[in-house]
């Protein structure tokens, strides 16, 4: 029995819009990634808004100012790989 080409054109297309092994751990991972970088985020936020953060130092002032900068980036680009995944996780099912 010869097996058509027509039949199986629908399991490979299905089988291409698959979230592979590493993009399944990835999708499991990202919302504690995300959870992590808010809760450093508030920390940062609290400690930059204390009365007297300011008496730290430049240096010190300057690194958090960048950390907030990092982590607001970070947050970003895990948010939208979040939802990427998550389409591409629905459109299958």
């Amino acid at each position: 029995m010869e097996d058509k080409p027509a039949a199986r054109a629908p399991a490979r297309e299905k089988a291409r819009s698959k979230l592979s092994y590493k993009e399944q751990r990835e999708l499991e991972a990202l919302p504690g990634e995300i959870e992590a970088l808010e809760a450093e985020q508030k920390a940062l936020g609290e400690k930059m808004s204390a009365g007297d953060y300011y008496k730290l130092g430049a240096e010190e002032v300057k690194r958090d100012r960048k950390r907030a900068e990092e982590i607001e980036g970070e947050l970003m680009g895990k948010l939208e790989r979040w939802e990427g995944l998550e389409g591409k996780a629905q459109s299958i099912a």
